[in-house]
Order: C-alpha cells, then structure tokens, then sequence
C-alpha cells in the first residue's frame, strides 16, 4: 500500500513571468503550476491541498518560500524534491522536502519571515539585473538613511505601512532586523519581521529611498509610526527587486538550508545592521 505522507516544499523562484503565488482563474502563478507538478508526480488529482506560506504578488521573486500538501507517494523523501524539479518549468525549484506532523500548516506554522529588497542606483538602467532589481537612479545619501532604519524597529502599527485592499485583522507587527548592505550599484535591504502586511516591505523601502533622497527626515519617519497616514510614507516600490528570502518556524524545518547570505563590504560603507535588542 503508497504510504499517505504530510511533506513540506523548500521552493524558490522567479517571480517574473508568474501572476503571484495564489491560483487565479485564467493566470499562470506559482501555486497552479506547483500542484499541477504534484499530481503529475503523485497521481493524486482529487483532494490535493497546496497551502502557501505567504502570497507573493506578481513579480516578486523567492529563494525560501514554504508550501506543504499530503499525498500517497513512495519516492523518498531526500529524492522528492529532484523528482519534483523534473517535471517543473526553469523559473521554479524545489530546493527540499521534509515529512512535517498532520497538524503542520505553512502558513500558521510560520514565527516570521526575511524579504530582501534590490536598488540599481546608476545612472543607467540594468539589462541583466532588470528583473531582480529596481532602478532609482540619482544621489542617494545612505548614511541618513541609516538613521531612519532603527526608528522601525520593534512592535508597531504599521497602518501607514499598509495598502489598501489588505484583509489583515491587525496592523501590528514587531521588525526585528533592518541590514544596509552595498555592493555598487547594487543596494540591498533586509527585514525580518513576525510579519508583514499587505506591500509593507515595498513601502518600508520606497519610505527609506525617500530619506536618502531628502523627500522625508528620520524624525518624519517617526512620525509616520504615530500618524498612521499612508499619504505621507513613501511610494509602493516596485515588484522586481523584493524577494522572500526565508520563512521562520520553530524548530526549523530546513536549518541546514536556511543560512544566511551575506554581502559584500564596499563603497566605503560596511553592511549596517539594526537589530530589536
């Protein structure tokens, strides 16, 4: 008798061709095409159940996304995920597989996540970066905007954070980690939070990019946490340049593949970091 298993996926992708995480009627997106892969894999049409860690929008990218369904399947575990990637298309990858208990839950199971988000800044647009990256060209003062970063920190409403069209029941969330790091002319910001609302981490970056480019102070940044108002935060940057890095579970589920990936030190500027203490 084909075993009945509870496993997790470790996936990564591109974001760029895909309509989002979540299945949508007449559009290509991650979940679609995954389960699609599943039940060519399993032969398990009826009842196939892909729950999501996050829904990514269109665009964003993933190097740590997390999914988990339950099917009959006597391909071991360790082999699962190359079995998988067999049949997917390029731009998606199963890094690993891992047998979680019943109860398991992507979504609910997660303590946090680790987005990451990439700027260009040049004055020419990139070619080959132009999907993984944002292009603001123009001075950016990065020291200032490195003054604004700890004012994030901690447990907050974030409301003017938030687009609208969100269905989250409360803006509070807790930012534990906001990194700086620089490798010209590529800029990386890092944010590792309990969680995220809807766009939060485009426009926590759009925010920062207008400290660096003097449309906002620290202190208005401060502002903004007690206001509440979405009108006077930054733009919602756009889709290319935010990826999902990591999602957080207690235990971790994928340890050996959750390390993290620091950057290079140049441009004179050491990779900043701000931590909640």
């Amino acid at each position: 008798m084909v075993p009945y298993r509870h496993l997790a996926l470790l996936t990564e992708y591109d974001g760029s061709a895909f309509f989002g995480w979540q299945i949508q009627k007449g559009q290509r997106t991650v979940q679609q095409v995954l389960r699609d892969a599943l039940i060519q894999l399993t032969g398990e049409e009826e009842g196939l159940k892909l729950t999501g860690c996050s829904r990514t929008d269109a665009g964003v990218h993933a190097r740590g996304h997390v999914s988990d369904f339950a099917a009959h399947t006597r391909i071991p575990t360790d082999k699962f995920h190359l079995a998988l990637n067999s049949i997917l298309p390029r731009d998606i990858s199963v890094r690993a597989a891992c047998e979680v208990p019943d109860d398991f839950n992507a979504r609910f199971a997660a303590r946090g996540k680790v987005y990451t988000y990439r700027i260009w800044n040049a004055a020419s647009r990139p070619a080959m970066e132009r999907n993984r990256a944002c292009h603001v060209p123009g001075s950016l003062d990065l020291e200032i905007m490195t003054r604004a970063m700890p004012v994030l920190l901690g447990c907050h409403d974030f409301r003017a954070f938030r687009d609208s069209g969100a269905s989250s029941k409360t803006t509070i969330r807790t930012l534990n980690r906001i990194e700086l790091a620089v490798q010209d002319p590529l800029i990386t910001l890092t944010f590792e939070g309990d969680g995220f609302l809807y766009h939060m981490v485009r426009i926590l970056t759009g925010t920062l990019l207008s400290v660096a480019q003097g449309k906002l102070s620290p202190e208005q940044v401060a502002d903004l946490l007690l206001s509440g108002e979405r009108k006077q935060a930054g733009m919602t940057i756009p889709p290319e340049g935010l990826c999902l890095e990591t999602v957080l579970y207690e235990p971790d589920i994928f340890a050996r593949l959750n390390e993290p990936a620091w950057h290079a030190r140049e441009r004179g500027l050491s990779d900043v970091q701000f931590t909640v203490e």
